[in-house]
């Protein structure tokens, strides 16, 4: 009998000390929760600063705050575009005023089916109009070029894009699925604006606006010396950086021929971007959260365009 009973109790001992080890191990730490998936439009263009229409998922690598992040999707963005266009209508222009309508009416007439364009007419600050609301109707926009004409005034460059950018707000769409974007026409030189740039800029990453500019700088140029050469300057560095801001483009063009082909990459552009999707990796960090692209194309000279970040609100 003594011999029997030995069993049921070694087997007992064995499961009380294989239970004490197993609770002896340490727990998996817990799982990092994922931070938010980040959507940005994506420019891609080769080494003539033409916009390239076809990339793999495999050649993009995204950098979000010096570390890499997980690319999701890259994919021809076909979403419907509403834009404003922003023409300049100071005496600044005068002389280019019939190539900067025709530029205006090459973006209207190749417009989609379902873009809707709103045309805003700036001098100073206190003349910013909308001519025509937001419209798919091409005859309305047209007739609303009609409308235009040069006066004096101190050019409200800042002042025209931050009105801009704020007429999206008012624009209620049963689909939030559309890009958001302003094609600016002007000398780019601002006089006297109201707000400043840094408003300009936090108003243009609250409401996901693109900008595209066509800087006629060339008209600067005629300018006395002294004063036509840091104007120049001075609008070049604002077109340049609302748009590198934002992920769009500035084009400088040096005459009519050049001009063309500056307003047909921008309608490029704006029919031809990607939508570019990746997981952020820190759930945690708010405030501004600074995005760069870099891609691998086989040796060729490719540069990717996008917003310089966005706001972390997680």
């Amino acid at each position: 009998m003594r011999h029997h009973t030995k069993a049921p109790i070694l087997t007992l001992i064995a499961f009380a000390l294989s239970s004490i080890l197993v609770a002896q191990e340490p727990s998996p730490p817990a799982a990092k929760p994922a931070g938010p998936t980040v959507e940005l439009s994506m420019i891609v263009t080769n080494s003539a600063k033409k916009s390239v229409d076809s990339i793999a998922k495999e050649d993009v690598r995204i950098i979000e705050d010096k570390a890499e992040q997980t690319v999701l999707s890259v994919e021809r963005d076909e979403r419907p575009v509403d834009c404003v266009l922003a023409i300049d209508s100071t005496g600044s222009v005068r002389s280019m005023i019939p190539t900067v309508m025709e530029s205006a009416r090459l973006v209207i007439v190749n417009r989609r089916p379902d873009d809707e364009i709103l045309i805003e007419r700036f001098v100073s600050s206190e003349k910013i109009e909308s001519v025509q609301d937001f419209t798919r109707d091409e005859r309305a926009l047209l007739v609303a070029l009609d409308k235009f004409y040069v006066e004096r005034g101190q050019s409200a460059v800042i002042d025209a894009l931050y009105v801009a950018a704020s007429s999206f707000a008012k624009f209620n769409k049963t689909s939030k699925d559309r890009r958001r974007v302003i094609v600016i026409i002007s000398d780019g030189e601002d006089r006297r604006s109201f707000y400043k740039l840094d408003a300009l800029i936090k108003m243009l990453r609250q409401t996901g606006v693109q900008v595209f500019a066509l800087g006629l700088v060339i008209e600067l140029d005629k300018q006395p010396f002294f004063v036509g050469k840091n104007s120049r300057e001075k609008a070049e560095k604002l077109l340049e950086t609302v748009t590198s801001e934002t992920g769009g483009r500035v084009f400088f063009p040096e005459n009519k021929s050049e001009l063309f082909d500056s307003i047909q990459q921008i309608i490029t552009d704006l029919r031809g971007q990607f939508r570019l999707r990746y997981q952020a990796s820190n759930p945690e960090k708010k405030g501004f959260r600074k995005v760069e692209v870099k891609l691998i194309s086989s040796g060729e000279k490719w540069k990717a365009i996008v917003p310089r970040g966005y706001e972390g609100k997680f």
